[in-house]
């Protein structure tokens, strides 16, 4: 009798911890939603899951299992195209693309995760350039218009890097440009600096200048 207790238990916490993928109401879901785990090198998974109610991501590792991201019914069409849209794994952890829209042509954001707990680190800001320098992966996120954020992703550390608030503003107006993501270019590291141009206007009828912003990142890259 008491194997047959366990053996039920046990049947029973299987259950209400599958994973749940279908709606009978709504077949086509199935083709719009890949519930598809992705596994990481340290056996923690991230997936999608839904039912006819909302759709949801779950990550879970071992005996912790915890909803990072979900969608109203309303919007579970647009699952993998708004909010949560994919996810890269690193050392410690995973990166993952949050688009605010669900089409063109607007920068997503990236937040980072702890890979052992799910447990979210850090919200990046939107994207600018991401990059494995010397097996060192990092991130370079506009965190605010005077605030650029360089994200060492082995380590999980940001490190700011102060700018122009004014010149980023003005040139939004002056240069009739929506995203401020798209004013910085040819960024690269030699010699364990960072460099990153950042494109301003001082006036509508005035020529595109360049500015050259940079960063020491030998010590950021220390872990």
């Amino acid at each position: 009798m008491k194997y047959v207790i366990t053996f039920v238990l046990c049947f029973f916490l299987n259950f209400i911890g599958a994973q749940k993928c279908g709606c009978l109401k709504n077949t086509e879901l199935k083709n719009l939603i890949s519930c598809k785990p992705t596994e990481f090198q340290n056996g923690a998974k991230v997936f999608w899951e839904y039912d006819c109610n909302t759709s949801w991501i779950t990550f879970q590792n071992k005996n912790i299992k915890v909803k990072i991201f979900e969608l109203e019914k309303d919007f579970i069409e647009l699952s993998g195209r708004l909010g949560y849209r994919s996810w890269t794994e690193y050392k410690k952890s995973f990166l993952i693309e949050n688009s605010m829209v669900s089409g063109c042509c607007q920068p997503g954001e990236y937040l980072l995760y702890d890979k052992n707990n799910g447990r979210k680190i850090a919200e990046l800001g939107a994207v600018i350039f991401i990059s494995n320098y010397k097996n060192v992966p990092y991130a370079l996120t506009l965190k605010t218009n005077s605030k650029l954020l360089y994200t060492n992703l082995n380590s999980n550390k940001s490190y700011p890097i102060v700018i122009s608030k004014d010149k980023i503003e003005k040139t939004l107006k002056n240069a009739h440009e929506l995203y401020p993501e798209n004013l910085f270019e040819n960024i690269k590291i030699k010699n364990n600096i960072l460099y990153i141009h950042l494109k301003y206007k001082e006036s509508k009828k005035a020529h595109w200048k360049i500015e050259t912003i940079t960063m020491n990142i030998k010590n950021a890259n220390r872990y």
